[in-house]
């Protein structure tokens, strides 16, 4: 019995699970996979336009869902409350601005889709007028 849980316990560790956030752009910004760093650095409001000179408008969900903090420890390696702190850091010392927080998944893709230049995340792409960025196993095992 204790070697069944153990190895359940392993293949739950070890399985992918789907709600992954996945990181989408608009179909005006660029189309090609984005490093890690890269993303941390738009996350965090520190990168803020494009290769092409296009301005880059980031969209998130509220920074207590469930969504968000999978995101964060995820995608930008990061915990959520770092991202806070640096978002306050900019903002206090008057050299940037927050992302722009939405309620829903729903509301992300629609901002997103009509945003040029926009990035986000959802957990599951339904809808058009979005690219989903994609990234390398290397960059996603480290």
């Amino acid at each position: 019995m204790r070697l069944l849980a153990t190895w359940m316990l392993m293949l739950y560790l070890f399985c992918s699970h789907s709600s992954a956030a996945q990181v989408i752009v608009n179909n005006s910004a660029i189309d090609f996979p984005l490093p890690a760093q890269e993303l941390r650095l738009i996350f965090s409001m520190q990168k803020i336009y494009w290769p092409d000179g296009q301005k880059i408008q980031v969209f998130i969900l509220s920074p207590s869902s469930k969504l968000h903090k999978e995101f964060c420890f995820k995608q930008l390696d990061m915990m959520p409350y770092m991202l806070q702190r640096r978002w306050d850091r900019l903002v206090y010392s008057g050299t940037g601005e927050r992302p722009i927080i939405l309620n829903n998944e729903a509301e992300m893709q629609a901002q997103i889709a009509s945003t040029p230049g926009a990035i986000g995340y959802v957990a599951d792409l339904s809808i058009g007028g979005v690219n989903r960025l994609t990234r390398s196993f290397y960059e996603t095992s480290r």
